[in-house]
């Protein structure tokens, strides 16, 4: 009976291309020779086994053939071997996440723009409410001026000769018994095909040089410590394009906390002004202002002052600032002030007294 190349991949005669490279793809990681180091001569040949049904099965012609005529119908002169295998650039693609570790992956990109440049901002939260502009003052890798960006003297380049001006360079590696060809960015060129002319003296043939620059920003409505604000083309250069320039703000609260578009703070007012009413001054986003503190005001209630807040981040309106009230009570008192204290217990609500005292 023949080699059933359906069942050794454990697919329906009727099976798709991506249903055959799916299960190809899971017995090749149970099967590789590299992960079965204690019985590795079996694997190889099981390896062997499902790639032999492989070749055979994603190939029109040879699968046409053997399901015409069976094993028969397909001319593997002297048995199979890896010369007759015809699907690396497949392995390669299929297992990219497997042969990653012994140095095999996709193909490299060619040319990449410039990386982005990070920035973090120390800033008042009080400049925030007041969305003030920021001038940031930073370095980055910025075109060299000298040879406008060649890397060049000559401001002209030629062909890179380790590529012959692909960008890529081939690579062949004997992994186990199979041999894999893989390409990466020509380490000369950097993917560019091409190279200085005569080197810039300026850049040391890089095109680049890195520099102090700078920008101004209006800070965002409503940011926060966890957001990106992003300036583009502000970042590294690079021919193919400049990175981007990325700012996070690290926001000092001061005496507030943030809770969403609104802010709270703790103020203190002493018991009398908590029990009859009163104006005091507290320091607010806008400056020093009077808050009037309710009578009657219970420890650690709050005080909402609307539209006080940091704007909001769909800029329409601000937040709200909550003050906690803390009522301070006095550690001694003298003998005239006792005897008030008393008179005032015998006249006024003993519950709401005690409220106040102990809350």
């Amino acid at each position: 009976m023949g080699k059933d190349y359906y069942q050794t991949l454990g697919v329906s005669r009727s099976a798709s291309k991506e249903e055959i490279k799916k299960s190809y793809r899971e017995l090749a990681k149970k099967y590789h020779p590299d992960l079965n180091p204690d019985n590795k001569k079996a694997a190889e040949e099981k390896f062997k086994e499902i790639s032999e049904a492989y070749e055979v099965l994603m190939d029109d012609d040879k699968r046409a053939r053997y399901d015409q005529y069976g094993e028969e119908g397909i001319n593997f002169r002297g048995g199979f071997d890896w010369n007759q295998f015809h699907h690396y650039q497949d392995v390669q693609d299929i297992f990219g996440d497997l042969f990653s570790q012994f140095g095999f992956g996709r193909a490299p990109q060619g040319p990449q723009r410039g990386e982005d440049s990070y920035v973090e901002i120390p800033i008042d939260i009080r400049r925030i409410a007041r969305n003030e502009k920021v001038e940031i003052v930073y370095f980055r890798e910025m075109k060299c001026e000298a040879c406008d960006g060649t890397g060049s003297s000559t401001k002209r380049q030629k062909t890179c000769q380790r590529c012959r001006g692909r960008g890529v360079i081939e690579k062949s590696v004997n992994q186990g018994f199979i041999m894999f060809r893989s390409t990466e960015v020509c380490p000369v060129c950097n993917g560019t095909g091409k190279i200085p002319e005569d080197p810039c003296r300026i850049c040391q043939g890089m095109g680049f040089v890195r520099k102090k620059d700078s920008a101004e920003i209006s800070i965002p409505s409503g940011v926060t410590e966890d957001e990106i604000y992003i300036i583009r083309g502000k970042g590294n250069y690079r021919p193919q394009g400049s990175g981007d320039l990325r700012i996070r703000f690290n926001i000092d609260y001061k005496e507030f906390t943030r809770n969403g578009d609104n802010l709270e703070k703790q103020i203190e007012a002493d018991f009398i002004d908590a029990i009859s009413g009163n104006k005091i001054k507290v320091n607010l986003l806008d400056g020093e202002k009077e808050v009037e503190i309710p009578s009657g005001t219970q420890p650690y209630d709050s005080i909402v002052l609307r539209g006080e807040g940091i704007p909001k981040r769909s800029g329409r309106g601000r937040g709200d600032i909550i003050l906690r009230v803390k009522i301070t009570l006095p550690r001694k008192i003298s003998k005239k002030q006792k005897e008030l204290l008393e008179e005032f217990r015998n006249e006024s609500s003993k519950g709401f007294f005690s409220k106040v005292i102990h809350p």
